[in-house]
């Protein structure tokens, strides 16, 4: 159905004035739904250094890269809202506290790698962020052109201001560059500078909330957020998102939610597109003991369309948090803009691609529970995915006749059946164990024509992370191990043939040492196994690695 966007403003309108005035208990402590994350500077263990040459999102946690790509709409875990509702905590520092960190390395094949972040600021005045992180690794002496780095950067802080109101603000940077390294070796070659490719993403966001809790039982959030990205073939895209959330606790423990969120992105190769979004998501939640329930929609217009989404679950406590029912139906519009798919696949051609909404439709239910030593989730789904963004490979050949292998965005519509769980167990304090498993299975064949897709094109149905942590020495090493794993990916040939790569199975090790509280080292070895998965058809994994350093503390 279509409306006009005034349609859209006065409804918007009315649910705000609706929540305002929602009923308020005085002197009740109010809550906020979102938790500000504080920086902590704590020198944490981390997992392996990514090899692959896939770029991260920009991550401002402690160093963890793995090889499971970037996540894509067709594989998302459900999280219920959370019972408890903490509003954004101002930092209290403990003696063991550290308000900077330094972590320095090199390796083999040739490796640099820097990370630094510092935690500095005032009780009930104001805390900032400082952080910036470089990784590149060259492998072509083994296979030419096989090399990628990335710089990131971030800005944050927060200030406290009368009334219980508080600011956010950040800026944050990352600069990506690879090469396209995609070709048959034996045949074909490309210099460094004709086979590059470089990523430019600027991310300036705000945010105005209350920092505290107050009589009336209510919290708002206003959040504006812009970004600016670019890569070396002058396609460049701009995005404003400005989210805008209020909610009205009744009784303490019921919640009345409503969020405005226009999301504009505009993007330019040799013609302009737009893909904008206004997203209207009000609900209700009602928590008791033993239950918990959430009623809402999500109503999402584009190009004065409306899509009507709904967002329920329905969660029952069997045995407190040790065993929980769940099951939900959730409905969303995504996003397949230049931004998300480079996310996934930097190896792309982007010009000539028409960027699409996906819609997605999704059904699930599970068992989750939490003994403290133990947590798991367990859950099945039932997703349909319209105009899913698929990866095709897409051969280039240049005036020499030499062929260098890129993709390009095919949609189709799918049917995806998924199953997945999540264990972390402690069995005693000092060791942490933790499994993670995906299986989808993708039904390309609806409509029974030729506009059926032969397969899910790019996208793994098997995906598992697998890892241990152990301290000891009272917390001056830790000693890890870590296996990931995932099945082969479909694809089309030079020739147009049906193919699948070879599946991934990654086996790394490493460990940390402080000779002092201030000062260590640490030592990571990747990919035991030497396995050179091509996670994006002719382009390999680098293998056997290690990365090796120091790291301080302060």
């Amino acid at each position: 159905m279509t409306f006009q966007h005034k349609s859209i403003l006065l409804t918007a309108l009315s649910l705000l004035i609706m929540v305002t005035n929602g009923s308020a208990q005085n002197d009740l402590e109010g809550d906020n739904v979102t938790v500000v994350k504080d920086f902590d500077a704590r020198l944490l263990d981390a997992n392996k250094i990514s090899v692959s040459p896939n770029l991260p999102p920009l991550d401002t946690s402690t160093q963890r890269q793995n090889y499971v790509v970037p996540a894509h709409p067709s594989n998302q875990l459900n999280y219920e809202a959370p019972t408890l509702r903490p509003l954004g905590l101002k930092r209290v520092k403990t003696e063991k506290d550290y308000n900077g960190y330094l972590k320095l390395g090199g390796g083999v094949p040739t490796a640099l790698y820097g990370e630094g972040g510092y935690y500095f600021g005032k009780a009930e005045k104001f805390d900032a962020t400082a952080w910036l992180k470089h990784y590149q690794i060259s492998a072509d002496k083994a296979l030419e052109n096989q090399k990628f780095q990335t710089t990131q950067g971030l800005l944050k802080t927060n200030i406290f201001l009368e009334n219980n109101l508080a600011v956010e603000g950040k800026i944050g940077f990352q600069y990506d560059q690879l090469h396209f390294y995609g070709y048959d070796h034996e045949i074909d070659t490309f210099t460094e500078a004709g086979s590059r490719q470089r990523y430019r993403l600027f991310d300036i966001g705000g945010r105005l909330y209350n920092g505290a809790a107050n009589e009336s039982d209510f919290n708002f959030s206003i959040s504006p957020n812009i970004y600016f990205l670019s890569d070396y073939y002058s396609n460049k895209e701009s995005g404003f998102d400005l989210g805008i959330s209020a909610t009205k606790w009744i009784a303490e423990q019921h919640a009345v939610r409503v969020t405005i969120r226009p999301d504009f992105s505009s993007f330019t190769d040799t013609a302009k597109q737009t893909l904008n979004n206004i997203y209207l998501q009000p609900s209700f939640t009602l928590h008791f003991d033993f239950m918990q329930l959430k009623i809402g929609g999500n109503f999402v217009n584009n190009r004065d369309e409306f899509s009507i989404f709904p967002d329920a679950e329905l969660t029952l406590r069997i045995f407190g948090d040790g065993v929980q029912l769940f099951a939900g139906g959730k409905g969303d519009l995504r996003k397949n803009n230049f931004r998300s798919i480079t996310r996934y696949n930097p190896y792309i051609q982007i010009r000539e691609t028409k960027l699409k909404n996906t819609r997605f439709d999704n059904y699930y239910g599970g068992v989750k529970g939490d003994f403290g030593w133990l947590e798991y989730n367990a859950q099945v789904g039932y997703s349909k995915a319209s105009d899913l963004a698929l990866y095709q490979t897409l051969f280039q050949t240049d005036v020499d006749g030499q062929t260098v292998t890129r993709f390009h965005i095919v949609y189709d519509t799918v049917r995806i059946y998924n199953f997945q769980g999540t264990v972390k167990l402690r069995p005693f304090k000092d060791l942490l164990l933790s499994a993670t498993l995906s299986q989808s299975v993708f039904d390309t064949e609806l409509t029974g024509t030729s506009e059926d897709q032969a397969a899910a094109w790019g996208l793994p149905e098997i995906e598992g992370n697998f890892g241990a942590v152990y301290s000891v020495l009272d917390g001056k090493a830790n000693l890890k191990a870590n296996f990931y794993t995932a099945d082969k990916i479909a694809y089309l040939d030079e020739n147009g043939r049906f193919g699948k790569g070879e599946a991934l199975y990654d086996l790394s090790v490493g460990g940390s040492y402080y000779f002092t509280k201030n000062f260590g080292a640490f030592l990571d070895i990747n990919n035991l196994l030497n396995n050179k998965r091509e996670r994006w058809y002719r382009y390999p994994t680098v293998g056997l690695n290690f990365l090796a350093g120091i790291k301080v503390r302060f």
